[in-house]
């Protein structure tokens, strides 16, 4: 019995290649409002970022697989200030219910800081929670719009704190 469980496992692993394939998302978000979740409960401040529209170009590429309608991937994921980007180890989970898709994604870990200072690279304990939520557009759902919350989570610094961002965005889900 335990070499079937062996074999079983090491076919499971082997066949996995054959159905993934990789994915690239290119979009921008819009922050809308920020948040901290802590012990003391949720606060949110919406109107300091109604004021202004600060977009966040963002980038991702995924080794991805298809189990039914959910997909998960792992790769790496980007945001860029213009003159500096940021990138950490990612994963995520895509739940697709028609023209709608529903993701939860964490990262963290590590990161690398480039632009124009000089390439920095790290590891610790930081972790980014994002949720949301995507209209697919398209014959194929490769535009999308939509929103969700992204937060920081950094005990080291903040504790059991989580600041959040509330936002709006679009992008393009690329399989390639």
């Amino acid at each position: 019995m335990r070499k079937f469980i062996i074999i079983a496992a090491l076919a499971a692993v082997l066949a996995l290649p054959a159905m993934a394939d990789w994915r690239l998302d290119i979009g921008v978000i819009v922050p809308r409002g920020v948040g901290l979740s802590s012990s003391g409960g949720v606060n949110t401040d919406l109107d300091i970022l109604n004021k202004y529209i600060i977009p966040l170009p963002e980038a991702g590429i995924y080794y991805k697989g298809d189990i039914g309608g959910l997909q998960l991937g792992i790769g790496a994921r980007a945001f860029t200030f213009i003159l500096e980007t940021i990138a950490w180890p990612n994963a995520y989970a895509e739940l697709n219910i028609g023209p709608v898709a529903i993701e939860a994604q964490i990262g963290g870990g590590a990161f690398a800081l480039f632009g124009v200072t000089p390439t920095t690279t790290g590891t610790g304990k930081v972790f980014i929670p994002d949720v949301s939520a995507w209209f697919k557009l398209g014959k194929k759902g490769t535009l999308r719009l939509g929103g969700g919350a992204i937060g920081l989570y950094i005990p080291s610094w903040l504790g059991d704190s989580v600041p959040f961002l509330f936002y709006l965005g679009g992008k393009a889900a690329i399989g390639l």
